[in-house]
């Protein structure tokens, strides 16, 4: 059972359509995530923090 398994998997991982679907969707999550966390449209610094020192 575990062999076919890990046979499967390397079958899906040796194809180039997977493999490329895989990376894509991979990269797309990844720029949602960034443009979720900084996609407020204020990319001020903040302010210094010991300023009243």
């Amino acid at each position: 059972m575990t062999r076919r398994w890990t046979r499967f998997i390397r079958e899906l991982c040796a194809n180039r359509w997977v493999r490329g679907g895989a990376l894509t969707l991979y990269y797309a999550t990844i720029l949602v995530g960034l443009i979720l966390l900084y996609g407020k449209g204020d990319f001020s610094t903040p302010k210094f923090i010991y300023q009243g020192f």
